[in-house]
């Protein structure tokens, strides 16, 4: 049985699994090739850039929210957890759409492509791009492609660095907006 926390958290997951809709909409694009490679790398970039700005306004929202309510270890952490895998999830897919669009996007890939084995392999380079171990076996080689690695990278940092360590005195400046 659903409950209201259950529906909380169904209303606030929502914008994620729009963003993978998105995602996926676009690969099905350039799968059955609608319109021109630079349309749908334009589509993909717009796409990309609003999931992003919506990301760091979800991210901020909510350790605002946590300003205002008991604060758990579990929940924090499992709502880490969950925002990054999202978030490199959602890059993964990124990266694999631009790669379809323009193969030569990336350089590094096997040879032979292969959905599973390709996704997968994108999803190794966001999880090594989120963490900024960047082990360079897989290397942006379009400028579109850059791009989308600079995003990622800043976003992380953002996450990593003003989020997750500055998470007390973020919740401090917050509380404090917040009784004024």
């Amino acid at each position: 049985m659903l409950r209201k926390a259950h529906f909380e958290q169904i209303r606030q997951a929502w914008p994620f699994v729009v963003v993978l809709l998105a995602g996926t909409m676009i690969f099905l694009a350039d799968f059955y090739e609608f319109q021109n490679p630079f349309f749908r790398e334009l589509v993909l970039s717009l796409i990309s850039l609003a999931k992003s700005i919506w990301f760091i306004q979800f991210v901020v929202r909510r350790v605002r929210v946590s300003t205002q309510e008991q604060f758990f270890f579990h929940e924090f952490a499992a709502f880490i957890g969950i925002s990054v895998l999202l978030f490199v999830l959602s890059f993964a897919i990124d990266f694999y759409c631009l790669y379809q669009i323009n193969p030569d996007a990336f350089l590094g890939l096997p040879a032979t492509p292969d959905l599973l084995d390709d996704f997968i392999t994108f999803f190794y380079f966001s999880v090594t791009n989120f963490t900024t171990a960047g082990l360079g076996d897989i290397v942006p080689n379009a400028k579109s492609a850059r791009i989308f690695v600079a995003s990622e990278l800043i976003l992380s940092f953002f996450f990593t660095i003003f989020v997750i360590a500055n998470l007390a005195l973020l919740r401090e400046s917050f509380s404090r907006k917040g009784h004024k």
